[in-house]
């Protein structure tokens, strides 16, 4: 009898992460029209992708990087600047093809202040992170006729779309009191779920906002989160997104009576990432006949499959003692992130393992009323439960602070609790067996004896033990019911024959 087979086509399409790409960039804030500059306190940058264009071999991309940067005058009073630097860039990679699906996540890893006379030198170094979306069909075994087939469900994933949506979330605060000025308005955002209840994709997160401002000489400090949720416009079953968050453009205004002023504030939150299709199909993975011998043409299909996006929060602590041994603290002006650095990401067997470094800057007044600042550095290394996750899962992430607080202990030492905020994007190995093709060889010679003893190995399948006596699972379990799906190797198979 000859074998009949059918094939059906399915996506295997999935993400790969090309190599990151660091630019240095360079500029100087120049301080003699703001009383000049004694010390930098404080400096912490942002950036964000404005524009991606896929072509041949390469990635043009374009982007914005904000710079925010606090210090004492020569006078020793607190100043600011906020500046903006927009920077074009070429990626090449001969996997890249032109038209197809890309971002580049961007990042700030490092910033260097250094002062020369009244000029304030900041060098930046931004890492580019691009990621392709390869498409690919795989045409798959789905059935046979005329042969014994191994089926196993196998999971694939199609390109649905690309996201690239914003969503406005606004807050206000009340500070009681008349604004000067306003030395630091701050920003960060990072996803906390990615939810495919009822055929919809929503994204779920928060924006972290930061403000320092002055009344009436006192400098004051609030902390306050925006939560937001964004319905995607893709609508269907079965849809994972890794998507990230980044601020795309924040707005503070201030109104209200003059004795009493209410911030009012609007960001805008950029959602990026791929949305990604899950497919099941019941392939047929190994298949023989008790006529023929059979070529099975056989190949692996391997990718990373989305696995959803996961949060986590944790608070995390240090002491830091003032520079000057000669300093007594008497008020803690301000804590500032300056930058908060996911560095590496861990999988376990139902855990996971986040390492990185908190960096903020604490300025405090004396007893002596001259206000000084000081650099504190908290590494952390933080375990999570996570059931889904185990060590062959492949780990993504951001993190930020949703709050510092902080405390004065013995008038010279600073205590600082931090609460870490973290997004992972979990992602799957997936290794499928794929036979592309079937071939009929020579008739398999008849087995004239009417008795034959199988002794299996330990580990050895029922497959396995089918496909070498030439017989059908069924009729083997006919004749030895006690078998199971996995030989212990003490197996005595008994199978009788009929000789005609």
């Amino acid at each position: 009898m000859a074998i009949n087979t059918i094939f059906k086509s399915v996506s295997a399409d999935y993400e790969r992460n090309l190599d990151v790409k660091q630019i240095v960039m360079q500029c100087n804030f120049d301080t003699t029209s703001k009383g000049g500059v004694s010390k930098v306190c404080a400096l912490s940058g942002d950036v964000r992708i404005t524009k991606t264009q896929t072509m041949s071999k390469q990635i043009k991309t374009s982007g914005r990087v904000c710079i925010k940067l606090v210090y004492l005058d020569a006078e020793g009073k607190l100043n600011s600047f906020d500046y903006i630097s927009d920077f074009s860039e070429d990626v090449n990679n001969d996997n890249v093809v032109a038209d197809m699906p890309c971002l580049v996540r961007a990042s700030v890893i490092d910033m260097q202040s250094s002062i020369s006379g009244s000029e304030i030198k900041v060098q930046t170094v931004v890492e580019l992170a691009p990621t392709i979306v390869e498409i690919n069909t795989v045409d798959v075994l789905e059935d046979t006729e005329g042969a014994l087939s191994l089926k196993q469900d196998q999971q694939y994933q199609k390109y649905v779309c690309s996201v690239d949506e914003s969503v406005e979330i606004n807050d206000e605060y009340s500070c009681g009191a008349k604004v000067d000025d306003v030395l630091l308005f701050d920003s960060k955002a990072i996803v906390g779920g990615v939810d495919n209840s009822d055929g919809k994709l929503v994204v779920t997160g928060q924006a972290e906002v930061s403000l320092i401002y002055t009344s009436e000489g006192v400098v004051s400090t609030k902390n306050f989160n925006i939560p937001f949720a964004q319905e995607l416009a893709v609508k269907d079953e079965d849809l994972q997104a890794c998507i990230s968050a980044s601020v795309k453009d924040s707005k503070l205004v201030i109104e209200g009576l003059e004795g009493d002023n209410t911030f009012k504030v609007t960001i805008t939150v950029a959602l990026q990432g791929f949305v990604m299709q899950e497919q099941s199909i019941n392939a047929v993975i190994d298949l023989y006949s008790t006529a023929n011998v059979l070529d099975l043409g056989m190949e692996k299909v391997c990718f990373d499959r989305q696995d959803g996006v996961m949060r986590f929060e944790e608070k995390i602590s240090g002491s830091v003692g003032v520079e000057n041994s000669d300093d007594s603290i008497k008020s803690i002006l301000s804590c500032i992130v300056t930058q908060n650095t996911l560095s590496n990401l861990v999988a376990m067997d139902g855990a996971l393992l986040a390492e990185g470094v908190l960096n903020t800057s604490v300025i405090y007044a004396t007893e002596e009323g001259a206000t000084k600042c000081m650099q504190v550095e908290l590494p952390y290394s933080l375990q999570f439960d996570a059931d889904s996750v185990d060590e062959k899962t492949i780990l993504s992430g951001s993190a930020l602070v949703s709050d510092c607080a902080y405390k004065v202990k013995r008038d010279r030492e600073v205590e600082i609790t931090a609460n870490i905020v973290i997004s992972v994007c979990a992602m799957i190995g997936v290794e499928n067996v794929v036979i592309k093709s079937v071939e009929e060889g020579e008739a398999i010679a008849t087995n004239n004896n009417a008795v034959s003893i199988y002794l299996p190995d330990k580990g050895e399948s029922i497959w396995q033990v089918a496909k070498t006596l030439g017989m059908s699972i069924e009729s083997i379990k006919e004749q030895n019911p006690d078998l199971d799906a996995l030989m212990s190797g003490e197996e005595r198979i008994v199978i009788y024959r009929e000789i005609g």
